[in-house]
């Protein structure tokens, strides 16, 4: 058997999805996983987990030693674009392993070795999860040299491992409309090239396969049952990636004691049993419906009362991916709001009942303002975070 480990460098206080994650790694015991990490919580963890003590400075350290490059970023979530480099940086942890990978801690697992067969690790390099693009959440990768130095491939990766910005190298550095439209990343304008660039470009020299393993989304009727992952009781799935779930405003967090061995996602709650009719209609219905009531009711006061805000936004440019927003502020120390044009600008109130909440008065689009982003929120509940450039 292939013996496998996956990586995680994760900084910050761990999620309250660790948990989850951590219960479907320890119904995989053939599989070993290294989080990197400098939350000091003792926790109980699965003899195929090890938890590393670790910071950025260390990583700046570790990754300028073993690329031969001046790192010296500043912003832990940065660290996603050197992933497809954690053969070279972390080469001492996995050097007793057939592959290595990468993997997110916002996922869940379902049966590793059902999708990552002896023969798919035979017969392939590099397997991603996801048919259009490389899965940055994970991704494995032959612990060969070759393999391991495929990032050196992009003419760009020194300046992109130099740099502070994320371009989203793990990936197809932002260009998933167009990859996931069926475009091929080479015929794609980007401000850089990505590792699926890379792979691209190497298919006649590295046996590369995508394929679709996973769910992702809010989409419920998610079942997790001793390990094995199930969607509507139909399909048995590799992982289900929480990103959008965890990126919800109508979505519930559970911070239970001890993860069951059984457990359903909904759309907006995790619950430990089967039940009919009224927790999931009340999680995927009438919870939404309830929510944005109160904020219409919000914006109403918000607008009539025309009470100004006791803090405002922070001028400046936000952006997501390959998008760009921009935040400023008027005579009146009124916020407003412009995408590409200028001239378009839609002024910002806050609401009154939600505080860290902001809404468009014209469009009536309402925005959730966080530490360091400021989010738009979509009919279904989801954001879209744009980081302060």
């Amino acid at each position: 058997m292939n013996k496998i480990v996956l990586l995680n460098c994760y900084l910050g206080k761990l999620p309250w999805y660790f948990d989850f994650f951590l219960k479907s790694c320890e119904t995989n015991p053939t599989v070993d996983f290294i989080i990197f990490s400098n939350d000091d919580k003792k926790r109980d963890v699965p003899q195929n987990v090890k938890i590393v003590q670790f910071s950025l400075e260390a990583f700046n350290i570790l990754a300028s030693q073993q690329l031969n490059l001046d790192i010296k970023i500043t912003n832990a979530y940065k660290i996603c674009d050197f992933k497809p480099a954690f053969g070279v940086i972390f080469q001492n942890e996995i050097s007793s392993y057939d592959f290595w990978g990468v993997c997110d801690i916002d996922l869940v697992f379902g049966r590793i070795r059902e999708f990552m067969t002896q023969e798919l690790l035979n017969d392939y390099d590099v397997i991603s999860v996801k048919d259009s693009f490389p899965s940055g959440y994970f991704l494995l990768f032959r612990n060969h040299t070759i393999v391991n130095h495929l990032f050196e491939k992009s003419k760009d990766y020194k300046h992109i491992f130099t740099t502070n910005d994320n371009y989203c190298f793990d990936e197809c550095g932002g260009a998933y409309d167009e990859v996931i439209s069926g475009i091929n990343i080479l015929d794609v304008p980007t401000e850089t090239e990505s590792i699926h660039h890379v792979l691209v470009k190497e298919r006649s020299n590295i046996r590369v396969h995508f394929d679709l393993f996973i769910i992702e989304g809010t989409p419920g009727r998610i079942k997790w049952d001793n390990g094995i992952l199930s969607y509507k009781n139909e399909y048995e799935v590799l992982l289900y990636h929480f990103s959008s779930y965890k990126n919800n405003i109508f979505s519930g967090i559970k911070k239970w004691k001890k993860i069951p061995d059984s457990y359903y996602v909904d759309k907006y709650n995790i619950r430990k049993h089967s039940s009919l009719g009224i927790p999931a209609k009340w999680t995927d219905d009438l919870k939404p419906n309830f929510k944005n009531s109160l904020f219409k009711i919000d914006m109403f006061w918000s607008g009539f009362l025309k009470i100004k805000p006791m803090r405002s936004l922070e001028k400046g440019q936000y952006s997501y991916m390959n998008r760009y927003m921009f935040i400023g502020k008027n005579a009146k120390e009124q916020n407003y709001v412009y995408y590409e044009n200028p001239e378009n600008q839609f002024d910002l109130s806050r609401m009154i009942f939600h505080s860290n909440y902001f809404f468009n008065t014209h469009t009536k689009q309402y925005y959730k303002d966080e530490k360091n982003s400021f989010s738009e929120v979509m009919l279904d509940g989801n954001l879209i975070k744009y980081s302060k450039s």
